[in-house]
This record gives structure tokens, sequence and C-alpha cells, in this order.
């Protein structure tokens, strides 16, 4: 018995580090995987873009949207900037504790580097099925591209392109 009590102590301390890796660690460099914009030109494109899809959709007012761009929650500023804005939205983390949103867009910046053009991937979801526990899958409700250019000092969405 004792042979057994001295072949399972080496593996103790390599199990004990990674169980601290996994719950503090890793969780930690989670947090940190949240986007904020890098110019103030792309808040107002974001802003464009979730606009022109609450009305693409007929969204209600009251219909709360999360949103995530290049796969990252978007930071708190961003997510209070757009709601001053009028926008009803929240990050997918919120909507993963609480069940809330009942759509889902997911924006990827595609070409956001020009300073007169913009190119925002957009990829729509329907959760509430998620939401009811009816469904385990969202229902995908749009996939495309939109091309945002810049007159002059204001941003306009010129083309919508659907993806196939």
């Amino acid at each position: 018995m004792s042979s057994v009590h001295k072949s399972g102590k080496p593996l103790r301390v390599p199990a004990t580090v990674l169980l601290v890796l996994t719950c503090f660690i890793l969780p930690a460099n989670c947090s940190e995987k949240t986007y904020s914009p890098k110019r103030t030109d792309e808040i107002e494109v974001l802003s464009l873009v979730l606009a022109s899809e609450v009305q693409a959709n007929n969204w209600a007012k009251d219909d709360l949207i999360c949103f995530s761009v290049d796969g990252k929650d978007p930071a708190n500023k961003l997510v209070k900037t757009l709601r001053q804005r009028g926008l009803n939205v929240g990050s997918p983390a919120e909507w993963r504790r609480k069940f809330t949103c009942g759509f889902q867009v997911r924006l990827t910046l595609t070409d956001s580097d020009s300073s007169q053009l913009a190119r925002i991937h957009a990829e729509i979801s329907d959760v509430r099925e998620i939401n009811s526990g009816a469904a385990h899958f969202a229902i995908r409700v749009r996939d495309g591209e939109y091309l945002v250019r810049k007159n002059g000092r204001t941003w306009a969405i010129g083309d919508y392109l659907p993806l196939k």
C-alpha cells in the first residue's frame, strides 16, 4: 500500500498546478479578450451596421441584441456608448449568464484600416428558441458583408452584399 501512495504523490503536484492554471490564470486571460475600438470611427461604423440590422430584421426597440466583434465580447464602454446612441445592445457574455438576448450579431472587421472605407461581415442569429429551451441551436437569419464609406465627415452604408 505504501508503494501506491508513493507513486501517486508525484502526480499530485502537476495536477494541482493544472487545476490552478485552469481555475485562475486562464479565466483571467479570457476576460482580457474583449473588443475595444482603436479609433472613434470604428464606433460610428459599428453603430451604423447594428442600426441597419435592427431595421432590416424589423426588431423592436425592446429586443436586446447581443453582438461580438472579431470573436470578442465588446468592452463595457463600447456597449454603453452604443446604448447612448439608441441601440438596445448587450454582450454575448451577458446572454450566456441570463439568456436575455433575442438575437445575436457577430461582426468581423474585414477591412477597417482605411480612413474612408470599412468592410464588415455580419452574421445574424435568432437565439429566442434557445432561451426558451425549445432548441439547442441558433437559427441563422442573415449573413452578409457591409461596405461602409466615409463621405466627408460622416460614415454611411454603401452596400450590403448577402453571402450565399
